[in-house]
C-alpha cells in the first residue's frame, strides 16, 4: 500500500459527501437558472413550451454538473474546499446569541452618538445659515 494513500472505512464518504451535496446542489440552482433563462428567450420570438424549457434545463444542468465534477482541477478544488470547511470551528448556540447581543448593543450606541452628532451639526448649520 502506499503511503499516501488514506484508508477508509467502507460505506464512508467523509469530505467526499458534501462535494457530491454541493455538486448537486449547483446543479439545481444551474436547472433554476437555465429554465428562467430558456423560457425568457423562448418567450421573445414565439409561445414557451415549459415542458419542454424545462426538459432541456434539466439535461443541460445535469451535464454540466457530470462534468464538472469528473473535471480533475473543478472536483480537486472541491475537495480542497469541503476539506478547510470541516476544520473550521463554529460557534455554539450560546456563542452565537452572546455576539449577536454585542452586535445590537454596539449598533444601538453608534446610532445613538451618531445621532446627537446629527443633531449638533443640524443646530450649528442652522445657527450659522440664519445669522447670513
Amino acid at each position: 500500500m502506499d503511503q499516501h494513500e488514506e484508508k477508509k472505512a467502507p460505506g464512508v464518504l467523509g469530505i467526499e459527501r458534501w462535494v457530491q451535496f454541493a455538486f448537486i446542489g449547483g446543479a439545481l440552482l444551474t436547472f433554476w437558472f437555465f429554465d428562467h433563462v430558456a423560457v425568457a428567450t423562448w418567450g421573445l420570438f414565439a409561445e414557451p413550451d415549459p415542458t419542454l424549457a424545462t426538459a432541456f434545463s434539466g439535461v443541460a444542468a445535469v451535464i454540466l454538473a457530470v462534468v464538472l465534477y469528473r473535471h480533475p482541477q473543478v472536483h480537486g478544488f472541491s475537495y480542497e474546499v469541503a476539506a478547510e470547511l470541516s476544520k473550521v470551528t463554529w460557534p455554539t448556540r450560546s456563542e452565537t446569541w452572546a455576539q449577536t447581543l454585542v452586535v445590537i448593543v454596539v449598533s444601538a450606541i453608534a446610532a445613538v452618538i451618531l445621532g446627537l452628532f446629527d443633531g449638533a451639526w443640524s443646530t450649528i448649520t442652522d445657527l450659522l445659515y440664519t445669522k447670513i
